[in-house]
């Protein structure tokens, strides 16, 4: 999901997992229901697209990253993707999918030699594939919650997420066998779509990184629970890029990431005088997914800012810092129908906690710098 600063990134979409706590418990503040936690949508999946990706080999105890794969639509005209679904045969530690144009990421023949195809599974470097550049070239298609091995992005009925005509789905994938033998895994995606008189909302993102974790470790062997959570105020980008003064706004789908020590995670609405309205909250064990369908979508009801928390307990002798395997996370995605793409990444951090909550503390951060555009022109 990479160590990469979401001031710049729009939707970094590295989506989590985590080893404790109590599997789909979701929750919604009052004018919207989250859900069941990790559910990811119900109702009926109708294939209208499918695209199976090559099989990645991963040696015993290998761990594969820089590698990219892509998907050509060959599509005329725009898509509306109202569901996606993956599926795969394990070792996907996580996997963020993005839309981007059929030039953004030609083949570079002279570094992948005269076979290299438009479609297909390359280095991500060959091509200078970033996940920021691809957020902003196009738009973030779906995320991979950490090691889940099947999962449902779906978004309420009305709303969809648009992709423009010639369009390529390209993701970057990690890696990582655990298992005692040697392993080719693919990736499969099917994609239910709807026709454009059928939608009345096209769908952007928002996206919150926590970049300067400082998680503290266990005290005498006994594990430490903790909360890092980071407010951010909206205010500003809906001026700037909207020319509108007060924050209004929908979301209709929302998915958080952490790592294995993480076993909470909390988006809220929050007012001026402080009062926060949960929209979605879960503890989930690693492999779940972690996304789910906001439905009836649910209004921030003025509140200008937006708060994410994750929890962690933490069992080690050491304060865990942002990192991949052998770090951790604080992140989430949420589809809103704001027309703006909003990318957000945390301040400062002391390590010193400013609020216990039924004996754990909580560490605040003030929001990094805040980086947004309209999404469309129309």
């Amino acid at each position: 999901m990479r160590l990469i600063t979401l001031s710049i990134i729009l939707t970094l979409l590295l989506i989590g997992c985590g080893d404790a706590g109590t599997p789909g418990s979701g929750a919604a503040g009052s004018g919207g229901d989250a859900g069941t936690g990790g559910s990811g949508g119900t109702g009926e999946f109708t294939t209208m697209l499918s695209h199976t990706y090559d099989p990645i080999e991963v040696d015993v105890g290998e761990e594969l990253t820089n590698i990219c794969q892509s998907w050509v639509l060959d599509n005329d005209e725009p898509i509306y993707v109202r569901k996606v679904r993956q599926t795969n045969e394990g070792g996907w530690h996580h996997s963020n999918w993005f839309f981007v144009p059929e030039a953004a990421y030609p083949p570079d023949y002279d570094v992948e030699g005269p076979d290299a195809t438009l479609e297909g599974t390359w280095k991500c470097r060959d091509r200078s594939f970033r996940e920021y550049l691809a957020a902003a070239a196009g738009g973030v298609f779906f995320a991979q919650s950490t090691q889940a091995l099947e999962e449902l992005q779906a978004f309420p009925d009305g709303s969809a997420l648009e992709i423009p005509p010639h369009s390529v789905i390209v993701g970057s994938v990690h890696l990582l066998n655990i298992s005692a033998s040697p392993i080719a895994s693919a990736i499969t995606m099917e994609v239910e779509t709807v026709p454009a008189d059928d939608v009345a909302v096209r769908l952007t993102p928002y996206s919150f990184a926590i970049s300067n974790l400082r998680i503290p470790p266990a005290v005498d062997g006994v594990p430490t629970e903790s909360r890092t959570a980071m407010l951010c105020d909206l205010r500003a980008p809906f001026l700037e890029h909207l020319q509108e003064d007060v924050v209004d706004y929908n979301v209709y789908y929302v998915l958080g990431h952490y790592h294995q020590w993480g076993n909470f995670f909390n988006l809220s609405f929050v007012q001026e005088d402080g009062t926060r309205e949960t929209i979605f909250e879960i503890k989930n064990r690693i492999g779940e997914p972690i996304g789910s369908i906001i439905d009836p979508p649910m209004n921030n009801n003025g509140a200008p800012m937006l708060r994410s928390e994750c929890g962690f307990i933490n069992n080690t002798d050491e304060t865990l810092t942002r990192g991949l395997q052998y770090g951790e996370m604080c992140d989430f995605l949420a589809y809103t129908d704001a027309n703006l793409k909003i990318g957000a990444s945390g301040g400062s951090n002391d390590g010193i906690p400013d609020d216990m909550v039924d004996g754990i503390e909580v560490h605040e951060l003030d929001c990094g710098p805040i980086t947004g555009f309209k999404a469309y022109a129309d």
